[in-house]
């Protein structure tokens, strides 16, 4: 998986001005985090790859905007991405997807995209019965 950019990320109706990453969880015990973007403002660029272990039975995948500020870690936006989004249909083992979803807060309010992508590196047919790696 590569954490690729965000787009119009929003805070309290203002585009941010720097210090955002992500985190992305895969299962209660799995997950990545970028590294902190202090340049990129409300359109953040990462372009940060990840090996991530997905469990057999695992639905979606969390994936967390943060803002780093004095006072912790701000929570921007999440989206859980459906791993159908890449393993259904054309699955086949290296495939590449590029994928886009919408931010929201927990109220459910727009606070920008982020974009991605993500190789299956084995089939998921193959691996549906064990755990799969997307890189």
């Amino acid at each position: 998986m590569t954490i690729l950019s965000a787009e119009e990320l929003r805070l309290n109706a203002c585009l941010l001005k720097q210090s955002t990453f992500v985190t992305v969880h895969s299962g209660s015990q799995h997950h990545a985090t970028t590294n902190i973007d202090n340049q990129g403002s409300g359109y953040p660029c990462w372009n940060q790859k990840f090996d991530l272990e997905l469990p057999s039975n695992i639905q979606y995948m969390t994936i967390e905007v943060k803002r780093r500020s004095l006072l912790g870690n701000v929570m921007i936006g999440m989206v859980n991405v459906p791993v159908t989004d890449f393993t259904q249909g054309y699955a086949a083992a290296n495939h590449l997807h590029f994928l886009s979803y919408v931010l929201r807060d927990r109220k459910g309010l727009r606070k920008g995209i982020v974009n991605l992508s993500i190789r299956v590196k084995e089939s998921w047919e193959r691996v549906r019965n064990t755990t799969a790696f997307v890189r």
